[in-house]
């Protein structure tokens, strides 16, 4: 991409705050980002986003009253919606449970797909927020046909690039690898004190409450981390069941009752909400280390939040997570489902505190080389024009050749 900053009006489907949910805060900072290159990024989303009178946002995608479905027929209006517009760009930010409608495993969505390649000139992108090394049968089929309706896939690690032709049978030639962005930003003062928490060493949980999230192991051996870290260490279990979920209704009463069990109780701190923004920075804030016990991920938001904030982690050693620690260089992985080294990881990190600083350290130079969002914003321009250009150049009239 030239230096000089290219134009474009963008349309991102996405849900969007006040909804909280990982998606719409990560669509916020890149369409943040975005704007401040000079675009124009319209939102597209659901009944439950936006703010009165907030700008380019759109509220067509209606969701069932008290439940994270859409109605029926939502991709029509999806269509309509973004007709009116007129983007140079429509960009959706893909999850299933978005776009389900029943039981439909979000097939809607490859309707709204069809109609942009038979009956548009607009590139369409999709980035993928849930892309494992092994998919089952349902996302295995719903990515090969995607991926042959849509101009490009993004993912945000290179790992989910390399496994998707083993799980659809094919090599693509439309994915391409921008990373998830982080914040360029310093924690939020010294805010322990608000909590209770001056003067603790704490080790941090954060995020939605879910079985593979593996929280309920570090609570389990908690009371042997802070033998050997002393009496100042303070476990902060951060989060709530997500809306909806009915795993993470299922999850939430058991993590509970892993912490009312634990012989180290009095040095748990829960702190139950759906975090704003601004509310998620400021208990991030209070971490000296966050643990990512998880059993499945793709990537972690989470990962990029803690590393924005030069906060060193603790993570399970499995796709996206290992990648970006080693690659950071900001914190240690545990072999998956191994307790006895996620205790000795989390006890000698926060026992060495010139280790965890020097962990943090590298953690925020990363940010500030490899993930700020103006970095990220601008691989995504990049990618924008080019499938643009791509287009224009598909389109245009080919010469006849003679055959002599």
């Amino acid at each position: 991409m030239s230096e000089q900053a290219i134009y474009l009006r963008i349309v991102m489907v996405t849900s969007w705050p006040p909804r909280h949910c990982g998606i719409a805060t990560y669509s916020q900072d890149l369409v943040r980002a975005l704007r401040k290159e000079g675009n124009e990024v319209h939102i597209v989303t659901f009944s439950d986003g936006g703010k009165k009178g907030e700008k380019f946002v759109h509220k067509a995608l209606k969701v069932k009253k008290n439940k994270a479905l859409v109605e029926a027929g939502w991709d029509k209006k999806l269509f309509k919606a973004i007709d009116k517009i007129e983007p140079d760009v429509i960009h959706i930010q893909h999850e299933y449970g978005l776009y389900l409608h029943e039981e439909d495993y979000s097939a809607g969505l490859l309707r709204a797909f069809f109609r942009w390649k038979v009956e548009t000139e607009i590139p369409t992108v999709v980035t993928y927020h849930s892309v494992y090394t092994v998919l089952d049968r349902v996302e295995s089929i719903y990515m090969d046909v995607a991926l042959k309706l849509t101009n490009a896939a993004l993912v945000h690690e290179e790992f989910q690039k390399n496994n998707l032709p083993i799980n659809i049978g094919r090599v693509p030639d439309n994915v391409y690898v921008i990373p998830h962005g982080a914040k360029d930003i310093a924690p939020a003062g010294d805010v322990k004190e608000k909590y209770g928490l001056k003067g603790k060493k704490v080790v941090g949980l954060i995020g939605w409450w879910e079985p593979n999230k593996g929280f309920e192991r570090v609570v389990k051996i908690w009371h042997k981390i802070r033998k050997e870290v002393g009496s100042k260490a303070v476990l902060v279990v951060a989060g709530d069941a997500r809306p909806g979920s009915s795993s993470g209704q299922i999850y939430k009463p058991k993590l509970l009752e892993a912490i009312e069990k634990s012989p180290a109780k009095s040095s748990i701190k829960v702190i139950t909400g759906s975090f704003t923004p601004e509310m998620y920075d400021e208990v991030l804030s209070t971490f000296d280390l966050m643990v990512l016990p998880y059993s499945r991920a793709s990537q972690s938001g989470n990962l990029a939040h803690a590393f924005a904030m030069g906060i060193p982690c603790v993570a399970t050693a499995m796709e996206g997570l290992k990648a970006e620690i080693e690659i950071s260089k900001g914190g240690l992985t545990v072999p998956p489902g191994d307790d006895v080294e996620l205790m000795h990881a989390i006890a000698h990190i926060m026992k060495h505190d010139e280790l965890r600083k020097r962990y943090a350290k590298n953690a925020a130079k990363y940010v500030t080389k490899q993930l700020k969002w103006s970095i990220v914003a601008k691989k995504h321009m990049a990618l924008y024009q080019k499938l643009i250009t791509d287009l224009a150049e598909e389109r245009r009239p080919k010469k006849k050749e003679s055959p002599f």
